[in-house]
């Protein structure tokens, strides 16, 4: 083999990958603006459905992780790797990170309920839990609740959704009825 066969190739081979690379680069530009548009555009429709924003928070990101996991395996594929590999891959460390963070799905998933099934909804007082308050946010993973005596407590979503949810009024709004009478007046009772 001569240096100019030598060269030659070289020179082919180095076209080529150059040409990879401006493609892949083109293709991740493209691709993430795609992606940011795609997300904007399914956030404007569920705020205007009027979807609780929490809900569309989860939505709009859980769709933005998923393209943009996507758009990895594509530019995988476009280089020439096998992208079942590295799906299997990625299935055993979804197995290996949901099997150590137990609790921590449970506590998603309990979350996920509790926005669905709306029990209680933020700015409701309730005990949940073993804590009584006011709601302040429903999170991802914990609910944050704010006790009568003003302390901001974390309960995890997973506790509140396995525990009873009792919602009601603090002890010092009165809740009498008021009766009128024959003449109009209101009566206490």
């Amino acid at each position: 083999m001569d240096f100019n066969q030598l060269s030659q190739n070289v020179t082919n081979a180095a076209a080529d990958l150059g040409l990879k690379i401006l493609g892949a680069l083109a293709l991740w530009i493209i691709g993430r603006w795609l992606i940011n548009f795609a997300v904007r555009l399914i956030g404007r429709a569920l705020t205007r459905q009027k979807i609780e924003p929490v809900v569309g928070g989860y939505l709009t990101s859980t769709i933005g992780v998923l393209l943009n996991v996507t758009l990895v395996v594509a530019l995988l594929g476009f280089f020439g790797i096998q992208t079942t590999t590295f799906a299997a891959l990625l299935a055993a460390a979804g197995l290996a990170v949901g099997t150590a963070w137990g609790g921590l799905l449970a506590n998603f998933a309990a979350g996920a309920f509790l926005v669905v099934l709306r029990p209680f909804k933020t700015g409701d007082f309730v005990t949940a839990g073993g804590v009584t308050g006011t709601v302040e946010e429903i999170g991802l993973f914990v609910t944050t609740i704010n006790t009568m005596d003003n302390i901001r407590t974390f309960v995890g979503n997973n506790k509140i959704f396995s525990d009873t949810i009792q919602p009601g009024f603090p002890f010092w709004v009165s809740r009498t009825p008021t009766v009128y009478t024959n003449a109009s007046l209101p009566c206490r009772i």
